[in-house]
């Protein structure tokens, strides 16, 4: 305690979490208006209230080789420690990311720090073993995925489902969806290209989803295809790793995804939690995660021991059921990219279903009116320091 206040460090590595830990800044500063909030931020964090000591999200959206900068990172890292070790706040919460926050984590606890996780680390996904390790390294984790509660609590780990930031973020889908009936039968679709938004998933994926995006467009001539880069970095990415003539025939766009999502008959997207947004606008898709042939060897050897749930896409696994065609592992093959996505515009009924059941899973997933997840986490917070 400092003066009788709270000190709380939060730590997250990249965009997405930087701009879930900005609301929960906000939502701890109107439980504890004299804490020091202070930690490894964004520029959404600094803005929201927290001090800044470290910022990795500009890296992290830039650097695709981390082997290239282990340097880098290594005395970056061990720079945050030292400064942990120094404030020696009374809780530290880590935000996603468990590559960098489960070293901080250890540095936090050594302290006398109490640990709240905030978004798990997917490890019911894969590599189930690092259970003990998160065991070791929390105190309490606040859930964001309805099934997660129970699955930490079964295992020995305090866990308090607080709902999905996503959905306290996103604006509201329009009342009227895009007319899939029309698009489906004079073919002027507008198919939506989600390559990711850190640098080695656009360009792993960029270059064959605008391939696909033309194969498309000759199927259908009337088909408007676009891609949505997250920043100008993005986009900046996409143009130095994709050729002139592939890009002229697809529209980029920055910075408005909901906006296109919202207007959008089909998506290709890559796995993981935009899968959630597309899903919210009730956009069937087909999801994909480029990997290397040889960790695909590896998960055939591994399969039932490494990854234990039946799929690997968020929205599917949340569903309890293929709803959306997923091709993990894929090794960039534009070619089977199309071969998805037509038979799946090519069907009215199964596009018809897959827009309820996405719907209805979304649905399920939002808090009731007056709740928000970072308030919930900043409840969770206030119980652990009480």
């Amino acid at each position: 305690m400092s003066d009788g206040h709270p000190v709380i460090f939060l730590s997250a590595a990249e965009a997405s979490g930087d701009a879930h830990a900005a609301d929960l800044v906000v939502a701890m500063r109107r439980r504890f208006p004299g804490a020091r909030l202070v930690g490894v931020t964004g520029d959404k964090m600094a803005r929201a209230g927290c001090e800044s000591v470290a910022d990795f999200t500009r890296s992290a959206a830039m650097m695709g080789n981390v082997l290239a900068t282990l340097g880098y990172w290594i005395r970056a890292v061990r720079s945050v420690r030292k400064m942990i070790r120094e404030i020696r706040p009374d809780l530290f919460i880590p935000v996603d990311s468990p590559a960098l926050n489960w070293s901080l984590a250890k540095t936090a606890r050594q302290g006398g720090a109490r640990v709240m996780h905030y978004i798990c680390p997917q490890i019911w996904a894969w590599a189930p073993w690092r259970i003990t390790k998160l065991a070791r390294l929390t105190d309490h984790v606040a859930c964001i995925l309805p099934f997660e509660q129970r699955y930490l609590r079964d295992r020995g780990i305090e866990a308090t489902y607080v709902g999905h930031p996503l959905f306290d973020q996103i604006p509201p889908r329009p009342a009227e969806p895009p007319n899939l009936l029309d698009a489906w039968a004079d073919g002027e679709w507008r198919i939506v290209l989600l390559p990711g938004s850190r640098a080695s998933e656009i360009r792993h994926h960029a270059p064959a989803l605008l391939a696909a995006a033309a194969a498309l467009r000759r199927r259908w001539p009337k088909a408007r295809c676009f891609l949505s880069a997250r920043t100008g970095e993005c986009e900046r990415i996409v143009r130095c790793f994709c050729s002139p003539e592939v890009i002229r025939q697809t529209e980029i766009v920055v910075g408005r995804t909901a906006e296109l999502l919202s207007d959008a008959h089909f998506a290709l997207a890559g796995s993981g939690t935009v899968t959630l947004e597309v899903a919210h606008y009730g956009v069937p898709m087909v999801t994909f995660y480029r990997t290397s042939r040889l960790l695909h060897a590896a998960l055939g050897v591994l399969r039932r021991w490494a990854v234990p749930t039946p799929h690997f896409a968020l929205v599917n696994i949340l569903a309890g059921q293929r709803v959306v065609p997923e091709l993990i592992p894929w090794h960039g093959d534009s070619r089977q990219l199309v071969q998805a996505v037509r038979e799946s515009m090519e069907d009215l009924g199964g596009l018809l279903e897959t827009r309820e059941k996405l719907l209805a899973m979304t649905d399920s997933l939002r808090l009731p009116a007056g709740q928000t997840a970072a308030d919930n986490a900043a409840a969770v917070a206030a119980e652990m320091l009480a």
